[in-house]
């Protein structure tokens, strides 16, 4: 574990700030080498750190909630499956289009520190590391431990594991929150945005993505949504090696119905395509994963572009901006009366 991390991790049960148990006299390495445990001097809990990860625990309340474990589950078996091959074959992903709509000067700036909040298989994190951006993944799912096997974090990153609902992060801390497709498989994401919030130092902003509720889509699309929500219940409930089985099945199809008509109308009219599904690969083990991340998770929520705003301004965001790429890419800024509510 990086020793900086320390300075951004806090006591999810009391937020007091954690240290580093000091090294026997006899021990010979530093504070980066071989280190065990967090611990709180405030309260006096203990935490693991494992791999180099920190691990934090689950809110009580949450590991009751059938569907967020089944959620947890999924996406242990998705990025312990799909984490490495993304990384190291380079696979396509819908979010770096949704990226291209993110103002650039966000992530930028000497010394900042962002936070990537449900970073899964890590291929946006790898991507800020690799661009030279300081950022800390966080993922409730063993995630975090496909990317430390796949590359080992530079001194601009860091990994830690715990949940979304029991934040263990000191407030007013991070330059960016940036959390992409997470918080509408939360149970209550509005709760989960104000949390991530409070991490923001003022003025910073906090970037998602979240899914459309398709209610201006013609009645086909909304058709559509309504057979894939129902069919979701279904698949949701199978396990996930049946599921990515399924999935296998369905990928001809796929292929042949949107990702090959995508990638012909491109290279006819380039400046015709629409953002179809599975328009950003014609490569079939992507397509299974995109198949399993969209039938696989127990908990969805969908948002109008009205919804999507009132749910910023009841975080105290401003300057909110919010762009539609096949769902709602959106950004908001943490004003001062923000910053002083989460001091509180």
């Amino acid at each position: 574990m990086k020793a900086w991390l320390v300075d951004y991790l806090a006591c999810p049960s009391c937020c007091g700030r954690l240290d580093i148990p000091a090294p026997s006299p006899s021990s010979h390495h530093t504070r980066d080498d071989n280190l065990t445990a967090l611990h709180c001097a405030r309260c006096s809990t203990t935490y693991p750190i494992r791999n180099g990860i920190p691990r934090f625990p689950i809110n009580a309340n949450v590991t009751t909630n059938d569907k967020v474990v089944r959620t947890r589950n999924t996406y242990d078996f998705a990025w312990q499956r799909f984490g490495a091959p993304e990384i190291k074959q380079d696979w396509e992903k819908d979010s770096y289009q949704y990226q291209k709509l993110i103002p650039s000067d966000i992530f930028d700036g000497q010394n900042q520190v962002g936070l990537d909040a449900g970073c899964g298989g890590g291929a946006d994190l790898i991507k800020f590391w690799r661009d030279g951006v300081k950022v800390i993944g966080f993922d409730l799912s063993t995630g975090v431990d496909a990317i430390a096997q796949i590359v080992e974090p530079t001194e601009r990153g860091a990994l830690v594991q715990g949940d979304l609902h029991l934040l263990p992060f000191q407030r007013n801390v991070f330059d960016f929150v940036y959390s992409f497709g997470v918080l509408h498989h939360l149970p209550d994401p509005q709760r989960g945005l104000e949390g991530l919030v409070k991490l923001l130092k003022p003025g910073a902003p906090i970037v998602t993505y979240l899914y459309e509720k398709f209610e201006t889509q013609s009645g086909w699309v909304r058709f559509s949504l309504w057979i894939v929500n129902h069919v979701r219940r279904v698949t949701s409930r199978l396990s996930p090696p049946v599921l990515l089985a399924c999935c296998w099945l369905v990928v001809p199809f796929i292929w042949l119905m949107f990702s090959l008509p995508a990638r012909i109308t491109a290279w006819m009219s380039p400046n015709r395509v629409e953002p179809w599904p599975f328009s950003h690969t014609i490569r079939w083990p992507v397509l299974a994963a995109d198949l399993f991340d969209r039938f696989a998770p127990p908990v969805e929520h969908r948002f109008t572009q009205d919804e999507v705003k009132a749910l910023y301004a009841k975080c105290g965001l401003e300057r909110v901006e919010v762009r539609r790429y096949r769902g709602w890419v959106c950004w908001g800024f943490k004003t001062s009366e923000t910053m002083r509510d989460s001091l509180a």
